[in-house]
């Protein structure tokens, strides 16, 4: 954690700006800190057990996360979908606080290399979120110079046609499970 910090720091300033760049009326992209944990954690519990079937990087529960939080190499964002409607809701299920719809992490090494993963909110599939974390993750990696890396599933249909969607996937070695250990190469240089 610390050698990677050393390593990157310049470049670590950068992603706020990257992350500015997602931002939208719907959604916005904000990084994982102590603050956040309770919708991060809130969003997994929430989640059906088949949500889980190809995701399982690590604890979901607030004090793993707590962990993962002050790593300085666990890069973590989530998608937040801010209240829609604060000051009176008139749907009783329409949210009045700000939700987690999706997350995304990069496990950082100093060597320069990293593993990734995203996981979107059941209730939000399907509507160009795992696109855009894809497409933010590719332009964070990039810009850190980065090789990525991450597994997926050929049964996940879904997510590997997001990852084809943004970046080059490049299968390295198939396992007998399905799973598809992947080297995501970006489509065109994000970084300046």
């Amino acid at each position: 954690s610390s050698l990677f910090n050393a390593r990157y720091r310049r470049k670590l300033m950068q992603i706020p700006l990257i992350l500015d760049k997602y931002k939208t009326k719907q959604y916005l992209i904000a990084a994982l800190d102590e603050t956040n944990i309770p919708l991060l954690a809130s969003m997994f519990a929430r989640q059906p057990k088949e949500a889980f079937a190809y995701f399982r990087p690590h604890g979901f529960d607030a004090a793993s996360l707590k962990i993962l939080a002050k790593d300085k190499s666990f890069l973590a964002f989530m998608v937040i979908e801010p209240p829609r409607n604060s000051i009176i809701a008139d749907d009783k299920n329409e949210s009045t606080e700000p939700e987690v719809i999706g997350y995304f992490f990069m496990r950082s090494y100093f060597w320069g290399k990293c593993f990734r993963g995203y996981m979107t909110d059941c209730r939000h599939r399907r509507m160009g979120i795992n696109k855009m974390m894809n497409q933010c993750a590719t332009e964070i990696a990039s810009c850190l110079q980065m090789e990525t890396y991450g597994t997926i599933s050929r049964n996940n249909i879904a997510s590997l046609k997001s990852a084809e969607a943004v970046n080059e996937v490049r299968v390295i070695k198939e396992f007998p499970n399905g799973d598809m250990y992947v080297q995501y190469l970006p489509k065109s240089s994000e970084c300046s």
